[in-house]
């Protein structure tokens, strides 16, 4: 039951942080997104129809891995922590979202968004303890792994499955400065060409 939500929080991140970051990298080194400034469709909406895809294959991973997990292993979630894990999914999309669009704003070329994505959030998981809850790190660096979103969202998720009433508001505190974050960020240094 414990791998069921970090799984989720593994989904959200790649669609909404990696796919994202290097999908509007590609666009915008292909003159994709430059070419889509000269159409009468607004900027504004193909960008909205770009994040409102990446929201609907994060829902689409997220109901898939939620239903596999039932069905394979049990693991369903707790019924007063629907909410929760819906809130906490929400949240970790627009939160990785946002960092996927500032990634996509740093990246120099499309062939470098996909490493600097990967190179950045994959040690942090594994730090994190996504893919091995007992993987065990010094306490300073847990304090600092705490600090990044990785772990705040898994542990939302978790307490969606978990007898545990509410997350800690920590998590939620963490996630949303992150997005804040990457908004900002996004809204500084995003190009179209």
């Amino acid at each position: 039951m414990i791998f069921v939500p970090s799984i989720l929080a593994f989904g959200v991140i790649v669609a909404a942080y990696v796919n994202l970051g290097a999908k509007l990298a590609t666009l915008r080194h292909d003159g994709v997104l430059k070419r889509i400034r000269t159409t009468p469709l607004p900027a504004a909406a193909y960008l909205s129809g770009v994040l409102g895809s990446t929201a609907a294959t994060t829902l689409a991973i997220t109901g898939c891995t939620a239903v596999i997990g039932w069905l394979a292993f049990g693991a369903a979630p707790r019924a007063a922590g629907l909410p929760e894990i819906a809130g906490g999914l929400a949240l970790g999309v627009i939160c990785f979202g946002s960092l996927g669009l500032a990634l996509s704003s740093v990246a120099r070329s499309a062939e470098s968004a996909s490493p600097i994505a990967n190179a950045s959030y994959l040690p942090v998981a594994i730090m994190s303890g996504i893919f091995d809850p007992t993987f065990s790190v010094p306490r300073w660096l847990s304090i600092a792994v705490g600090l990044l979103p990785v772990r705040a969202l898994a542990q939302i998720l978790q307490q969606g499955y978990t007898p545990v009433e509410h997350a800690p508001p920590t998590d939620l505190l963490v996630l949303c400065c992150w997005a804040a974050g990457g908004c900002a960020l996004a809204v500084w240094r995003f190009r179209w060409h």
